[in-house]
């Protein structure tokens, strides 16, 4: 849209209103590397080598303070069409999870905007749960190198395949949890040692009898939690005490019902993912099981939400926002790498668990 010289002047006035003359530079004009040159005194190739970090670059502090205090002030931003051309990059990673609205992937995503915002880049977020159309979409941006990397929660789904099968040979894939038998990176969570302390509390407030609610059956996380949650229970570990579930609350909520009313005799539980654990609450109350006085339940994951249910969740929590940001620099590694997140999981106690009743 073109905007003629009155409506533009009172434009410019009410800017200027709004946000003061140096406000309205850097809203209303695109400052230039040859603009902070000229005022820094410099020419634009000094600015260009300070704004992209040159370290051989040879000049006085004070050339390079000013320099970096007139970037800052006149609010220059880089021209991204410019340097995809440059470098053959798009500035652009996708990510794409399945169930985007699952809380777990926020803080996820968290950490991945703030490495992504160092970096200078803008993630495209996909579902990979979503119509096959949409999936089909977002393979064909990818296969056109539209982005520069690919993040993918993989959860086995055929929807995987469609977008790693149009992935470019020389596009990064980085792999969140679960692996695949591609050439990509993996990061992965403590989840042996978060299943494992999860386990130990309820072992330490004296109960014996510790049901699972286990994510699905195959998946590496699942299998790497179960192997902390056997080893805390040694014999006391049965089959019969392992039920698989989706990780969202109707999905606990039914696999709870089945494995309690199977095993009464269970004290505790053990949720493999805190969405589930809230339709294991429910399932808890619609059997007349008061939370924690018949049966204690800890979640893996922390989410706003779990403090403030009626029952507060006990939960372990564990450093997804460094896994989002790890996943964003593994993109640009020389080689795949395959990587176990080395903060460990932290319990937070809450109401939801407690000290068996004698039954």
């Amino acid at each position: 849209m073109v905007i003629g010289f009155t409506k533009g002047a009172l434009l410019a006035t009410h800017f200027h209103t709004l946000f003061g003359k140096q406000r309205l530079d850097r809203l209303v004009f695109m400052t230039t590397l040859a603009d902070i040159a000229k005022r820094a005194g410099v020419t634009p190739a000094v600015v260009s080598r300070i704004v992209n970090g040159d370290g051989s670059l040879r000049v006085s502090k004070e050339t390079r303070s000013r320099v970096e205090k007139l970037i800052t002030e006149l609010g220059y931003a880089p021209n991204v069409a410019a340097q995809s051309l440059k470098s053959a990059r798009s500035g652009t990673l996708a990510f794409i999870l399945h169930d985007i609205v699952n809380p777990v992937y926020g803080r996820i995503l968290r950490g991945a905007q703030a490495e992504a915002a160092n970096r200078s880049l803008a993630i495209l977020l996909g579902d990979a749960a979503v119509a096959p159309v949409s999936n089909d979409r977002l393979a064909q941006l990818i296969a056109g190198g539209g982005v520069d990397g690919v993040i993918l929660q993989s959860a086995g789904e055929v929807s995987d395949e469609i977008i790693l099968r149009a992935a470019r040979k020389d596009t990064p894939i980085v792999l969140l949890q679960h692996a695949l038998d591609i050439n990509a990176s993996l990061i992965r969570l403590p989840d042996t040692a978060a299943a494992e302390m999860a386990t130990m509390h309820l072992r330490e407030l004296g109960h014996r009898r510790i049901g699972c609610l286990a994510t699905l059956q195959g998946l590496s996380l699942t299998e790497a939690r179960l192997a902390g949650w056997h080893s805390s229970l040694a014999d006391g570990a049965t089959s019969d005490a392992i039920i698989y579930a989706p990780s969202h609350s109707a999905g606990g909520e039914a696999a709870a019902a089945e494995l309690l009313r199977s095993r009464p005799d269970l004290t505790a539980l053990v949720c493999f993912n805190v969405v589930a654990a809230v339709g294991a609450l429910r399932t808890a109350r619609s059997l007349g099981r008061l939370v924690p006085g018949d049966l204690s339940v800890i979640a893996i994951h922390d989410a706003p939400f779990a403090g403030d249910l009626a029952v507060p969740l006990t939960v372990i929590d564990m450093p997804l926002e460094e896994m989002g940001r790890r996943a964003v620099s593994a993109v640009f590694e020389p080689e795949p790498v395959q990587e176990v997140i080395k903060s460990p999981p932290r319990l937070i106690q809450r109401a939801s668990t407690a000290s068996p009743r004698n039954r």
